[in-house]
C-alpha cells in the first residue's frame, strides 16, 4: 500500500510540475505575443505607395511597348503588300484593288502621302494576293481599316493608321 502511495505522489508532483510549466508556458507565450510588434500603420501605407509607383511605371511601358509592336505589325503588312501587289503587277499588269477611286485621301494621311502620289487611291483587293495574311486592314472604307495603294506611286498606306511616340502614321516613316 506504501508503495502505491508512492507512486500516486509521484505522479500527483509530476502532474502539478506539468501542469506548473504549462501554466508559465502560456504566460511566456503571451508574453511574448505582447512583446512582439504589428505592421505599423505607416509602413503598410508606405508599402502600397511604393508598389503604386512600380504598378503604374510597368503601364506605362507596356502602352509604349504596345505603339512599337503596333507599329512594327503595320510596317510588316506594308512591306508585304508592295512586294505581293509587285509581283500581281508584274503578273497581270493591273493593280488589284476594288472599287473606283477614293478621293480626298491625302488630306487623310496628314501629309505623309507622297511626292510621287497622283490623286487616285484605291482599297487594296487582298483576296487576288497568294497566301498573305495581315494584322491589320480587314475592314471596310467606313471605319478605315483597310489599306490603300496610290495609283502612280504604287505606294500603300493604312488608312486607319498607327499611333508611335505620339503621331498617327500611314505608312512607314523613312
Amino acid at each position: 500500500m506504501q508503495f502505491i502511495q508512492k507512486i500516486l505522489t509521484k505522479i500527483h508532483k509530476t502532474n502539478k510540475i506539468n501542469t506548473d510549466y504549462q501554466r508559465r508556458g502560456r504566460e511566456v507565450r503571451k508574453i511574448n505575443l505582447k512583446s512582439q510588434k504589428g505592421i505599423t500603420l505607416i509602413v503598410l501605407i508606405m508599402t502600397l505607395m511604393i508598389l503604386s509607383v512600380l504598378a503604374s511605371v510597368s503601364i506605362i511601358k507596356y502602352d509604349s511597348g504596345m505603339d512599337v509592336r503596333n507599329y512594327n505589325y503595320m510596317c510588316a503588312d506594308i512591306e508585304l503588300l508592295e512586294d505581293k501587289i509587285l509581283v500581281y503587277y508584274n503578273n497581270y499588269g493591273f493593280l488589284p484593288t476594288k472599287g473606283s477611286a477614293i478621293v480626298n485621301i491625302k488630306s487623310m494621311l496628314g501629309g505623309q502621302a507622297s511626292s510621287r502620289d497622283n490623286d487616285n487611291y484605291y482599297q487594296i483587293d487582298v483576296t487576288g494576293l497568294d497566301n498573305i495574311t495581315l494584322n491589320y486592314g480587314g475592314g471596310d472604307l467606313s471605319n478605315k481599316n483597310i489599306y490603300v495603294i496610290n495609283e502612280q506611286s504604287h505606294k500603300v498606306y493604312y488608312l486607319k493608321g498607327v499611333v508611335f511616340e505620339g503621331q498617327t502614321y500611314y505608312a512607314p516613316f523613312d
